[in-house]
């Protein structure tokens, strides 16, 4: 005779909250801000994204459509990661417990914001860094979103196929690799006197944080 069997599963838990928590903040912000969210996700108009809502009033990275959206990206940055480690990485799950992994995320986000508010501010370049955060974030929210609704379908329809994880994975790291080299060239088109700060940037705070990952796992 078949019997049900109880299975704990804590991490699934977490994470089915987490995507609920992503589409409860998702409606939120559709209805507050209908016309920014529905440009946002048309990502074939960035341009007139950025014209309309680049403005110092909008652009603000503490405006509270910017934190929500930095909020769902890191969740759905979570899930994803937590996803793929479970499929390819097994060992980084038994070694490093997500909650930490995504603390660990937080700290790095939230005081690379301010360590680098404060260089710019003492050298006058206030307004670039706040221009380079926001499309910052609004190229991480697009990833994400779009990344998290390819996830779902993958997850309930083709979970045995690991394959087409690591292809999302690849796909999302591509698309935000892009994005985010089209800011920094606009920048040094701007400023070309900036290349060599950008090159200690990307060295001490994009790729550090997780050199330091690595080799504390």
């Amino acid at each position: 005779m078949l019997q049900w069997t109880e299975k704990i599963q804590p991490q699934q838990d977490w994470i089915t909250i987490l995507i609920v928590l992503v589409f409860a903040l998702s409606a939120y912000l559709y209805r507050k801000n209908t016309h920014q969210f529905k440009l946002l996700l048309s990502f074939w108009q960035f341009k007139s994204y950025f014209n309309i809502y680049g403005k110092e009033k909008y652009a603000n990275p503490l405006h509270s459509f910017n934190l929500i959206l930095l909020l769902i990206s890191m969740i759905n940055f979570y899930v994803i990661t937590y996803f793929f480690c479970q499929k390819n990485l097994m060992f980084l799950l038994e070694r490093v417990s997500f909650l930490s992994f995504f603390t660990f995320i937080s700290v790095i986000v939230i005081g690379r914001y301010w360590i680098l508010k404060f260089i710019c501010q003492v050298y006058g370049q206030l307004e670039i860094f706040q221009q380079a955060v926001f499309k910052s974030m609004s190229f991480y929210a697009v990833a994400s979103l779009f990344g998290i609704f390819f996830f779902l379908f993958y997850h309930y329809h083709f979970s045995n196929e690991p394959n087409l994880l690591l292809i999302l994975s690849i796909v999302v790291i591509c698309f935000v690799f892009v994005s985010h080299l089209t800011i920094y060239l606009k920048i040094i088109g701007m400023k070309p006197n900036f290349i060599v700060y950008l090159i200690l940037y990307l060295c001490a705070f994009k790729i550090a944080p997780w050199l330091w990952l690595y080799k504390s796992i």
